[in-house]
């Protein structure tokens, strides 16, 4: 009677149970984005600081074909023209500040055309009606 029973029940499952397989999977990949969580909460100010900290930036891309580029780079204070290709990287220049005594004048500053014309053109020259 016992054999009878014992050769009535169930045998187990011959390979791994797949419900257990993916929760196991699941609590595993759980961990590990909880875990880059945490990570990035207590190392993203830092490295924030330490990113600031080095100063460099790219002032402007200018393209010139299909895969070659002019960039203008700042590091502290220096800029720096760069040629960029295919497979290369060149320093085309480092460029100097520009002066100050060297800008534009607004246009406050900037005479009228008549005046300017007044000085410019002889007396004899000038029609009468319109400088006075």
């Amino acid at each position: 009677m016992l054999s009878v029973l014992l050769s009535t029940q169930a045998a187990p499952p011959a390979g791994p149970d797949l419900t257990r397989y993916l929760l196991v999977c699941a609590g595993l990949i759980a961990a590990i984005a909880v875990a880059a969580y945490g990570f990035r909460r207590l190392f993203a100010h830092t490295l924030r600081i330490k990113a600031a900290r080095r100063s460099m930036q790219v002032v402007d891309v200018l393209p010139l074909g299909k895969k070659q580029r002019l960039m203008v780079v700042r590091c502290y204070d220096r800029t720096f023209l760069i040629g960029l290709g295919e497979r290369e990287t060149t320093l085309v220049a480092e460029l100097e500040p520009a002066a100050e005594t060297e800008r534009e004048p607004a246009a406050a500053e900037r005479p009228g055309f008549a005046a300017v014309l007044g000085k410019v053109s002889p007396p004899s020259w000038r029609p009468e009606g319109l400088l006075g």
